[in-house]
């Protein structure tokens, strides 16, 4: 008998405690509440399809004395599969445990300091459809064709604590600040990443920017800085600027004491590229290239132009892992890249030709199968759309995430400074191609 109650304590805490997370989830998250009356129809739906007399039974037996223990145990065991099954449907509507680690994973040591307070508090709630379950109106195939096409590579720092004053000076002996930038200006149409900074992050966003286009690696902060503030002034170069192809975006090294930076150590392609001289001459001329076959279009619209951009980038790219996949090169030039490199060419192209596309990263996929993703956000008009080029290279091309709405946008959630993108809420250019001709 003691066994058989441990097994009956332990399941009602178990469902205690999956409803209490549950209750608190709904919350916090509207999208999740949804969910909620949705999965409770089905789990109603599922006890009424039960056999009331097997449940009478099942309920009589565990009510018996313990000289019937062993038939007890396998009527609670038909119970605990009965509502394994009924929990199986309710899993589809809640972010599972193991899911919810990685995302924390990717986001537990970001901190929005160094962002405007302003653009913070702006920021609408959600941005993004949240649900990742499968849509039942879509085909599951490409589904899981999709999950493994999530590349994106975060820049994770290489942290170096100094300890004392004499550290410090014998870590930044020899080393200046570089070019700062204070010349280079940022407007808000093409470069919103910068312009979500505070203004001292502004200023390390310059002096990393000036310093990249010099090919300088190792500087001491222009002013005063956290390393949060540090990895966001960082990351929004890196968003704003795909042209920066040589600058290696899954690493840096900083060089913290007490609590603030005093020196920083970016990383560049030299070993993948060679001589980055040479790289950005070729790479420039792949973009002259482009220009002049884009040149030779008849563009009516900006949504024109994104069309041909879209379909080009289709034909000539190959989703395939590189040393160089997060970079714009890889991409414009060798042609076989991820997601990192499908979004940013699409970025720098479209800007190439006066049309204002940002990149966005984030989540892409399933719960279980989903990874870090990049996707871009373009403007057309007065409004704001959400691309996938990269999902939507298929065999044949489809336009399943071309200019897609926040609402509609499966799958995705913005991440880290993307969150803080404008809303994509467009309606007139929200069709494919193939019907919006």
């Amino acid at each position: 008998m003691k066994k058989l109650l441990g097994k009956l304590l332990a399941l009602i805490l178990a469902i205690v405690i999956a409803a209490c997370g549950f209750i608190v989830l709904c919350g916090i998250n509207p999208e999740v509440a949804k969910g909620a009356s949705d999965a409770s129809k089905g789990l109603s739906e599922y006890i009424r399809s039960q056999n009331p007399e097997e449940a009478e039974e099942g309920a009589a037996m565990a009510a018996t004395t313990a000289e019937d223990e062993t038939g007890k145990e396998n009527a609670l065991a038909d119970i605990i599969g009965d509502v394994a099954d009924a929990a199986s449907y309710v899993s589809s509507f809640t972010v599972s445990e193991k899911q919810e680690k990685e995302f924390s994973e990717y986001e537990g040591n970001w901190s929005s300091s160094g962002i405007d307070k302003d653009v913070v508090k702006e920021a609408e709630e959600p941005l993004v459809n949240q649900d990742l379950s499968e849509d039942p109106t879509d085909d599951t195939t490409y589904y899981n064709i999709t999950d493994d096409m999530t590349g994106l590579v975060q820049p994770e720092s290489n942290v170096i604590e100094l300890e004392t004053a004499d550290d410090v000076k014998q870590a930044i002996s020899e080393i200046s600040m570089g070019s700062t930038g204070i010349d280079y200006t940022f407007g808000s149409t093409y470069y919103p990443y910068y312009n979500m900074l505070t203004d001292k992050c502004k200023q390390l966003y310059k002096q990393i920017y000036a310093n990249t286009l010099a090919e300088r690696t190792t500087f001491l902060p222009v002013t005063k800085a956290t390393p949060q503030e540090c990895n966001n002034a960082l990351m929004s170069v890196i968003y704003d600027h795909p042209e920066l192809f040589w600058l290696n975006t899954k690493m840096y090294t900083e060089y913290d004491y007490k609590g603030n930076v005093v020196k920083l150590q970016l990383y560049f392609y030299e070993d993948e590229l060679g001589d980055i001289a040479q790289a950005r001459n070729t790479f420039d001329t792949m973009i002259d290239s482009f220009l002049a076959g884009a040149a030779e279009q008849t563009f009516k619209t900006d949504y024109d132009k994104e069309v041909y951009v879209h379909n080009t980038l289709v034909e000539r790219l190959t989703y395939k892992d590189t040393p160089l996949d997060q970079s714009a090169y890889s991409a414009i030039v060798e042609k076989e890249t991820v997601c990192a490199g499908y979004s940013k060419a699409f970025q720098l192209l479209m800007q190439q030709l006066d049309v204002p596309t940002y990149l966005s990263v984030g989540w892409g996929g399933g719960l279980i199968s989903g990874d870090m993703h990049a996707w871009n956000i373009i403007k057309l008009g007065d409004d704001y759309y959400n691309v996938d080029v990269t999902w939507d290279d298929q065999d044949p091309v489809n336009y399943n995430y071309f200019n897609q709405s926040d609402k509609d946008f499966h799958r995705h959630i913005r991440m880290f400074n993307s969150q803080y993108l404008p809303a994509c809420n467009g309606k007139k250019y929200a069709k494919s191609p193939t019907t919006n001709q």
